[in-house]
């Protein structure tokens, strides 16, 4: 398996899974019973999947040096290069 075909069937799950909590939240929501605890809970867990989608679309859908920048702080090998350069000619 590809990992291509890997990210296509993560994302398929976490598109499912978006949707089932988005369902879930919607029944909490109209249920008169359900306490405001339980619908912000819920209300949690949708707003953490849509971050976690917004970042494998990123990933998916863009480069990879812009993800490690964006979400893991990360520079780019070539940036990397040019500050330990730097820090070395500094001396």
């Amino acid at each position: 398996m590809s990992d291509r075909d890997r990210m296509v069937a993560f994302g398929t799950w976490l598109v499912s899974n978006k949707a089932q909590t988005a369902a879930e939240m919607y029944a909490l929501s109209t249920n008169a019973t359900a306490t405001i605890d339980r619908i912000r809970i819920k209300a949690g867990h949708l707003e953490k999947i849509h971050q976690v989608y917004a970042a494998f679309c990123s990933l998916f859908d863009g480069d990879v040096n812009a993800f490690k920048r964006d979400y893991l702080g990360e520079l780019p090998e070539n940036e990397e290069n040019k500050e330990s350069s730097n820090e070395f000619s500094d001396a």
